[in-house]
């Protein structure tokens, strides 16, 4: 129990970061194929076998999404390259772990393609990020498409949940509502987080059983999306960096970026362990 807890926190932690998505660190903790089971049977008739899990691990995930929204908050405020290039170490250090998983479920038959859904996946990443920030919204007079826009925001974004690949929160960056949604977290702006967090679990819900069934059925194409979506965020995380740095910044940005790394590592080693 206190094991799931703690890959909760782990996860929602995750969900702050505009980086590896949460379903990925799930997929990490070796907990990501019983989340996914768990949230596909919730609109079914054996839906209580489900609700221990996910009340001990969504517990563990508020935690951690509460303790991290801050501590994000103001690292990406005050310090947003070095940061940035963490997460950045992050994916690159995922990256062959997600590879070498692809090769185990194709039987190391890589075939066309998937080269190119992962190409499509990686395009999609990359042509969106000129849309951030394009939608700029006037927080003190919200209009009713204002509110339909976070709840859809919300629902794109809730597929970071059970997708390994792009994060939440950068999706909100490429909507250009993330610094929307961190502020109204952090002053309690429930019109906001109602409209953003009904999208969420709306989006969870009906995603979860389309996931489950395209990993059962489409196993290696999904994986090959994945591949490309997470290579995409590199990209992504890049885009948001300063433009402006100093000498200082980069060696620290590189420390930080190899510290990723590591920090990836070391959660793959520990994968099996209990907690």
């Amino acid at each position: 129990m206190l094991g799931i807890i703690f890959r909760g926190m782990a996860v929602g932690i995750t969900e702050t970061v505009p980086g590896i998505s949460g379903s990925t660190v799930a997929m990490i903790l070796g907990i990501y194929e019983r989340l996914i089971y768990s949230l596909s049977i919730l609109t079914t008739k054996h839906r209580r076998e489900a609700l221990p899990f996910l009340f001990t691990f969504g517990t563990g995930m508020v935690i951690g999404f509460a303790i991290s929204i801050f501590i994000i908050n103001y690292l990406l405020s005050y310090y947003r390259t070095p940061t940035l290039m963490f997460f950045i170490g992050i994916i690159v250090g995922f990256l062959p772990y997600l590879w070498k998983e692809t090769l185990n479920h194709s039987k190391n038959k890589i075939k066309l393609k998937h080269y190119i859904i992962m190409f499509l996946f990686l395009s999609i990443v990359v042509v969106s990020q000129p849309l951030s920030g394009i939608n700029q919204m006037d927080l003190n007079n919200l209009a009713i498409a204002d509110y339909i826009f976070l709840a859809v925001a919300g629902f794109i974004a809730s597929t970071a949940l059970v997708l390994p690949g792009i994060s939440g929160a950068l999706i909100l960056i490429i909507l250009g509502i993330y610094d929307i949604a961190t502020a109204s977290l952090m002053s309690f702006d429930l019109p906001i987080i109602l409209a953003i967090g009904s999208g969420i679990v709306l989006g969870v819900l009906l995603t979860s059983r389309l996931i489950r069934y395209l990993l059962t059925n489409y196993t290696v194409e999904t994986y090959a999306a994945m591949i490309g979506l997470v290579s995409g965020s590199i990209y992504a995380l890049w885009y948001h960096l300063d433009s402006i740095v100093s000498t200082s910044i980069i060696v620290v940005s590189l420390i930080t970026f190899f510290g990723g790394i590591a920090f990836i590592i070391t959660l793959k080693q520990t994968q099996n362990n209990k907690f």
